[in-house]
């Protein structure tokens, strides 16, 4: 339908209302403030910021930044983007993940119930599945 309004069921990169659920499923700590003025989004900002001293940038930055073991010169970020990617692996279970696996390929090479001992029952069974589909 060009130049008519987009079925509800599609997501197009045009809409800001398709930009929007985009962003809040790929970052879920994403928080949204809508407001209908400049000033209503001074009000905002004013109401959250009672009470609370300014932000320090320094602090600001590292939170959310990501733990890096200087020892061992970091992680290997693909490695842990391919295992963020895999289904039963989220971004509250990943760090535990890579503390009890030392690669990939151990994860990989775990049993059923291995891997059920490190996500729990349902995350486990979904991950062994997805890892050994077709390998019958």
């Amino acid at each position: 339908k060009p130049g008519g309004p987009p079925d509800s069921d599609t997501i197009e990169n045009t809409s800001v209302q398709s930009k929007l659920v985009l962003l809040t499923l790929a970052f879920p700590r994403l928080r949204i403030i809508w407001s209908s003025s400049p000033y209503a989004t001074a009000e905002i900002f004013a109401d959250l910021k009672n009470k609370n001293t300014q932000p320090d940038p320094v602090k600001a930055a590292v939170i959310g930044a990501e733990d890096v073991d200087l020892q061992s010169g970091g992680v290997n970020v693909m490695g842990e983007e391919l295992l963020r990617s895999l289904p039963g692996i989220t971004s509250m279970n990943f760090r535990h993940v890579m503390s009890m696996v030392s690669s990939i390929r151990e994860l990989c090479d775990l049993d059923l119930a291995g891997v059920q001992a490190i996500l729990g029952v349902e995350a486990g069974r979904t991950l062994h599945t997805f890892l050994h589909r077709g390998s019958k």
